[in-house]
């Protein structure tokens, strides 16, 4: 028997003598990457592998607004001075009431516009009554007609145009001895919420500045900052769930009516407009919220783990899983948001498994340094 031929004998005689002195019913040795530990200390705990009862959730921080579609930030059309507020903040106003009064001379102005044509329209029908009178008894030729309809027919345009400047200012042409007077009015129904006119305040119709600003309360906007990485969890039409720090435990339901077309290239988020309805009026405006972002009906169900489980060196993210009693793997996942102290997981485990939550370090530990314990 050849030298090769002895050596593989002996090899296989070693390995039926190690098979053999092995108790009947032993687990086979660990694989590379698992740690085994012949006594499992007791600070080491696991948890199971949750499934959401919500499929695809994301969550993200936000601040309620006002609705912009029932916002109306009014400002003057002409200048002048206040000398009269006829609402003040907190107050329920309807459409068309009187905010505050301004003494302006551009009103007396467009009022008398309206009141000279007025009368230029009066005297230009007469005269054109007259000329068609004269050319029937051929005293005037035709042209004096055709001058005299050309007249009218000017001084009813100055006149429209008049009417109309008084229509958009909003000022009755029927004003009496107060003609300088321009009330500004509520232009919606709503709840007077900021007012920076102030008695005796001079106002120019160019600045912009908004003087009363009414807001319809009774829906309001949540605008939420979604991470980048949970756009494909976010959709127009889609439910949402928004909480705030004033009301714990309370949950508002809402609506997912925008998502942005732009990303925010330092904290890597998209603005996400969230619909909510509050007719009790407790939500108010500029409070910090919290919303949750619900899966479609029928969506893949999500994974979560405590977020205890999680080892991170800054760059990657890992668990350890308890694959049988006193064996554990280091596995990498892919995490999504975090709720109620529980995180996401996108990738990397399975319904039914097992993660450590207390001693993961440790355990990470024994494991880069190899062999078993």
């Amino acid at each position: 028997m050849t030298r090769q031929s002895l050596l593989a004998l002996a090899a296989t005689l070693s390995a039926c003598s190690r098979a053999a002195s092995a108790p009947a019913g032993a687990p086979p040795p660990p694989g590379p990457g698992v740690l085994e530990l012949r006594a499992v200390p007791a600070y080491v705990r696991v948890a199971p592998v949750e499934v959401s009862r919500d499929g695809g959730l994301a969550t993200a921080t936000g601040r309620v607004g006002f609705d912009e579609d029932h916002t109306s930030r009014v400002g003057s059309p002409l200048s002048g001075r206040v000398v009269e507020l006829q609402a003040r903040p907190g107050d329920r106003v309807r459409r068309g009431q009187p905010l505050l009064a301004i003494a302006s001379p551009d009103a007396e102005s467009a009022v008398a516009d309206l009141v000279a044509a007025e009368a230029d329209l009066t005297a230009a029908r007469k005269n054109l009554e007259r000329s068609r009178r004269l050319f029937a008894d051929q005293a005037v030729p035709y042209k004096d007609v055709l001058q005299a309809e050309t007249d009218a027919t000017k001084a009813e345009a100055a006149r429209s145009r008049a009417r109309s400047r008084l229509e958009v200012l909003g000022i009755d042409p029927a004003v009496g001895a107060h003609r300088s007077r321009f009330v500004l009015r509520a232009p919606l129904d709503g709840v007077v919420v900021e007012r920076a006119a102030m008695p005796g305040m001079e106002v120019r119709a160019d600045s912009g500045a908004p003087l009363v600003t009414v807001a319809d309360l009774r829906r309001l906007w949540v605008q939420a900052d979604v991470y980048e990485r949970d756009l494909g969890l976010a959709s127009v039409g889609q439910r949402a769930a928004v909480t705030v720090p004033a009301f714990p435990g309370e949950t508002f339901a809402g609506t997912v009516t925008h998502i942005g077309d732009l990303v925010d290239p330092q904290t890597r988020t998209v603005k996400v407009r969230v619909e909510v309805e509050n007719p009790s009026q407790r939500l108010k405006p500029e409070m910090f919220a919290r919303v949750t972002l619900i899966g479609r009906p029928g969506a893949p169900a999500g994974l979560t783990v405590p977020a205890d489980a999680i080892l991170s060196d800054g760059q990657a993210s890992a668990v350890i899983v308890a694959v049988s009693p006193g064996r554990f793997q280091k596995r990498p996942v892919a995490l999504g948001p975090e709720q109620d102290g529980r995180i996401r997981v996108l990738s990397g485990l399975s319904p039914g498994d097992q993660v450590v939550v207390d001693g993961g370090l440790y355990l990470k530990a024994e494991l880069e340094a190899g062999g078993a314990r």
